[in-house]
């Protein structure tokens, strides 16, 4: 379970999946923007992930209801991502399209989709942390659009070590001495 107040989770549980009332419930028309006291049963209905999870594990269960598979996890971008994952834009399809795909599959076993997005995840991060060692090309201006949230502060944090070493590489961080000459060192009372 991820922090209770993690942002960045928060904000991936606000995708709206469709999902399917199977009976009459007094009191939930809001949701389909209705006047009448009753959500009607059969309502196909768009609301966050994190209500319908909500409502899915009610633990008295009184709330009958059917989450879809968002079409962003579908066979065609499944086929897509199974094709060619790199050039997929993931932030068109959703914005937090493998931080999501956590919370998703904790709800759902779908074993296909869990290595669809995690095929998906490691060949993407590949080609991401290769576009950390360019600097920042107009190739990468381009890449950096197709990647979901996670894949940023991925690509972020790779940027950042790549300085590190390149700075280390330029001895901006001090000399590196052998034992050997340390030894000399003190035995001249430096």
């Amino acid at each position: 379970m991820e922090d209770y107040y993690d942002i960045d989770s928060i904000l991936a549980e606000d995708q709206n999946v469709k999902c399917v009332f199977q009976r009459n419930i007094p009191g939930l028309s809001w949701l389909e923007g209705g006047h009448d006291d009753m959500l009607k049963a059969g309502s196909r209905i768009d609301i966050p992930f994190w209500m319908a999870r909500e409502i899915a594990d009610h633990p008295e269960g009184t709330v009958p209801i059917n989450i879809e598979t968002p079409e962003f996890y579908g066979n065609k971008v499944r086929n897509g991502l199974r094709a060619e994952a790199t050039v997929v834009d993931l932030p068109k399809l959703c914005p937090n399209f493998f931080r999501f795909g956590t919370h998703y599959l904790q709800l759902f076993e779908d074993e296909n989709l869990a290595s669809c997005l995690e095929d998906a995840f490691k060949a993407r991060l590949q080609l991401t942390m290769d576009h950390t060692q360019s600097g920042g090309n107009s190739n990468t201006t381009e890449y950096l659009d197709r990647l979901d949230e996670t894949e940023r502060e991925l690509y972020k944090a790779g940027l950042e070590s790549s300085a590190s070493v390149h700075h280390w590489n330029q001895q901006s961080f001090g000399r590196i001495r052998s034992a050997s000459e340390m030894l000399l060192k003190r035995k001249a009372g430096v």
